[in-house]
């Protein structure tokens, strides 16, 4: 999956756990918690999220590096290489 695509899935989670946000203004250096508004509970919905469509185990205890798309896109690649050299 490109990076494109996995932005792509992201952005409808997004619109799932953060409905006021305009997604169309998203971009990999977006902020989520500032740019996006997403408090800790949302940001926690975001991620179990993620993990199921992506089919991922991120640790919990990463999540709090994961500040822009484009870490939890790094985050989701990272999870996924785990899996396959596990």
């Amino acid at each position: 999956m490109s990076d494109q695509e996995m932005m792509q899935e992201l952005l409808k989670i997004i619109h799932v756990c953060l409905p006021e946000t305009e997604t169309e203004n998203v971009t990999m250096d977006t902020v989520i918690n500032r740019d996006l508004g997403a408090d800790s509970m949302s940001f926690i919905l975001m991620m179990t999220k993620v993990e199921a469509v992506f089919n991922v185990r991120i640790p919990e205890d990463s999540w709090k590096n994961l500040a822009t798309v484009r870490d939890v896109i790094k985050a989701v690649r990272k999870a996924q290489g785990n899996q396959n050299n596990g």
